[in-house]
């Protein structure tokens, strides 16, 4: 998951809105983030899904990946960072 071009440490990063610990959850490679367990991207709702919802919900486990930090003193958040398939 690349990190965007202007982030500068110290940062956060939160996987469903949860706070995730460098060294334990995550580690910066480079100007990405590797993340010890396997991510799964949202899937795109169309109308389909909308039909499936109403009858049998949604219960596949899906991972929205935000990124906190700041930037001469502005704070900034990079929501919905797009998850890239392990290598």
């Amino acid at each position: 998951m690349t990190l965007p071009p202007d982030i500068q440490r110290p940062f956060q990063v939160f996987v469903n809105g949860i706070e995730q610990r460098e060294g334990r959850d995550f580690e910066v490679q480079g100007g990405s983030l590797v993340f010890a367990n396997e991510l799964v991207e949202p899937r795109r709702d169309t109308m389909k899904t909308y039909a499936r919802l109403m009858f049998w919900g949604r219960y596949k486990t899906e991972h929205s990946v935000d990124v906190a930090y700041a930037v001469n003193g502005t704070q900034r958040v990079a929501s919905k960072l797009p998850i890239s398939a392990p290598a």
